[in-house]
């Protein structure tokens, strides 16, 4: 056979092969972090109407070295999905590559979880790899609950709110004492716990009842969301209605909040509170700073009261705070606010023994986060 055909023959097979590769590729994602914090696991999300001609469940997407990175769709409580995350990590002023083609997926670790727990008087639980959160639901009515937010503090990166609650219900292992992953030492009482949100008068927050109901958007691997519907919540001689929507990414101490209120009183104030507790601990940041922090010292409820390190709440907000103000036993973060609009924030908490040695590690995480929330990642799709 002449060399010059064996050698077309062989160009053809690669060009083919290369066409073929070339046909999966759907897109190059470009990725620049223009702030100046390092981002670590955080979540991309691209909408699945600019990969139509692809089955969702087939989507792969490839760092610069070929590296299959964890893939989860999101649903937002459709049917169908609406969109994909996955998770990239850039220094500083980095800009990096990511390759979506069509494929096989990789199992992904599931870091994020929600659900209700009707065994447990309808609370809804939620964690990731870092942190627990729960809300309290009608089974407790007769109990004065609050719309707070009660916080597990971790120290594993297994998810355990089926193990605690069962155990704890079994009579096996109070999830008020620490086992080895953590415990539950949050007290909520009727306030607005790790971060909540209320209507505010002067001198006054509006702390209202439990949820009515819920409805879980998306459950993990990496993203959970859900939506929190309360029907009656008072202000001032007026009844609103709220909708608080959660959601946990993993890898991340904060819970981004969407709250909208709806009623017949139009320009209000909001207050996204934080439960001081009996003894006052340390309270970092201020409306200029976009970011307030809390640290205090922490005690376990279980049979043998306990120190159990220092325990840390915090939030970071998007806009301008018309005041940081301390209320009722809260700091809290003071906005205006139109009725029927969406309002946009992060809350949530930390430990000593879960990834925070210091009060001062806290603040730096959440002064982090704030260059962070206010400085999205530039993502843009290259066909």
């Amino acid at each position: 056979m002449p060399l010059t055909y064996r050698l077309r023959k062989a160009f053809m097979m690669l060009a083919t092969a290369l066409l073929l590769v070339s046909c999966n590729n759907l897109a190059e994602v470009s990725v620049f972090n223009n702030s100046d914090v390092d981002r670590e696991g955080e979540l991309v999300e691209l909408c699945l109407c600019s990969f139509k001609r692809v089955d969702p469940a087939k989507l792969v997407v490839l760092d610069s070295s070929g590296n299959q990175l964890p893939v989860q769709l999101v649903y937002r409580g459709e049917v169908e999905p609406q969109a994909f995350v996955f998770p990239v990590s850039l220094k500083a002023g980095e800009k990096a590559l990511y390759t979506v083609k069509e494929g096989e997926p990789a199992t992904v670790a599931v870091k994020t979880f929600v659900r209700q727990v009707p065994e447990r008087k309808d609370d809804v639980a939620w964690e990731n790899d870092r942190i627990a959160f729960r809300a309290y639901g009608p089974a407790l009515a007769n109990e004065n609950p609050s719309n707070g937010f009660d916080v597990w503090y971790k120290r594993t990166n297994n998810l355990i709110i089926d193990k605690w609650y069962k155990d704890d219900l079994a009579g096996v292992a109070s999830y008020h004492d620490d086992h080895g992953e953590g415990l539950d030492c949050y007290k909520v009482a009727h306030t607005l716990g790790a971060g909540a949100i209320a209507l505010y008068t002067t001198d006054s927050v509006w702390v209202y009842g439990h949820y009515d109901r819920f409805k879980v958007l998306d459950k993990g691997p990496l993203r959970s969301s859900f939506v929190l519907y309360y029907d009656s919540v008072p202000y001032d001689g007026h009844t609103l209605k709220a909708e608080i929507q959660v959601t946990l990414d993993a890898g991340s101490n904060l819970n981004e909040i969407c709250a909208r209120f709806m009623g017949d009183t139009a320009q209000i104030r909001l207050a996204a509170g934080i439960f001081l507790h009996d003894t006052v601990g340390v309270i970092h940041g201020h409306a200029e700073k976009g970011f307030v922090g809390y640290a205090e010292n922490t005690m376990s409820q279980g049979k043998v009261a306990s120190y159990q390190g220092r325990g840390y709440t915090g939030m970071v907000f998007l806009g301008r705070l018309a005041e940081v103000v301390q209320v009722d036993q809260h700091v809290l973060g003071i906005t205006h606010y139109q009725q029927g609009e969406v309002y946009r924030y992060f809350a949530g908490a930390g430990w000593e023994k879960g990834g925070f040695p210091t009060d001062q590690d806290w603040f730096a995480y959440l002064a982090n986060q704030y260059k962070a929330k206010t400085n999205p990642l530039d993502v843009k799709i290259l066909k």
